[in-house]
């Protein structure tokens, strides 16, 4: 199954510098695309603009670390998704902040560090995604 160039432009766009891996990934693990899609669906239908906005994109992010830090298989992994967990609390924190008065400034900056660390976890996602396919599961 071919991945879509217009998509794989819109992870690129949202990871930022991981970009190439990222579409590395999609491409050598296609079994990973939809689930991948449907995460990416659910943070572009999001706006980062306005305190609401920001505050559903955070509970997206909640969603991709929740199964990040399910599905870690070491110490480096776990520990990765627990700092993504604080750093979604801070911003959350902000946010609240911010809905009852913030100069243009303020969001901005809040905007800016949820956009940075949306692409962070995004690409943790995707990693790990592609890390579960290769590994095979055992049934219990």
């Amino acid at each position: 199954m071919a991945v879509d160039r217009k998509f794989l432009g819109t992870v690129a766009t949202i990871v930022g510098t991981a970009g190439p891996v990222v579409t590395k990934y999609l491409k050598d693990h296609p079994e990973i695309l939809h689930s991948v899609q449907e995460a990416v669906t659910k943070l572009v239908a999001k706006r980062t603009r306005g305190p609401a906005g920001m505050l559903e994109t955070i509970a997206v992010l909640r969603e991709q670390v929740s199964y990040i830090r399910t599905s870690a298989d070491d110490e480096h992994e776990t520990q990765r998704a627990v700092e993504w967990s604080r750093r979604l609390d801070n911003l959350e924190r902000a946010t609240h902040l911010l809905r009852d008065g913030g100069s243009r400034r303020e969001k901005n900056a809040v905007r800016e560090k949820l956009i940075a660390l949306r692409g962070e976890i995004l690409a943790g996602f995707i990693a790990e995604k592609a890390d579960d396919a290769r590994t095979p599961t055992i049934e219990r």
